[in-house]
């Protein structure tokens, strides 16, 4: 009867398309209840620890440069004549 509303909670969270992760620590004991699709991803040592979340680093984008136009020279070389 006490997961009655653990099992609820996690029937009401799927019912309305969300995956959910439970935690509970309480007089020593660790409790994890959940979707175990979610559960790989959660960092229950950072919780319980108060630690700061994992860093994570990502590629910083680099803006290109924008594309110059070819000079006259350029445009000879290709066999191009620039249109006056």
């Amino acid at each position: 009867m006490e997961r009655l509303h653990v099992k609820f909670i996690k029937w009401l969270s799927n019912k309305f398309g969300y995956k959910i992760a439970m935690l509970k620590a309480s007089n020593g004991t660790t409790t994890i209840e959940g979707d175990k699709e979610l559960l790989r991803y959660v960092d229950i040592s950072g919780y319980f620890f108060k630690k700061e979340p994992l860093k994570r680093t990502y590629q910083k984008f680099i803006e290109s440069e924008p594309i110059k136009p070819l000079t006259s020279e350029q445009l000879k070389e290709l066999g191009i004549t620039p249109n006056n």
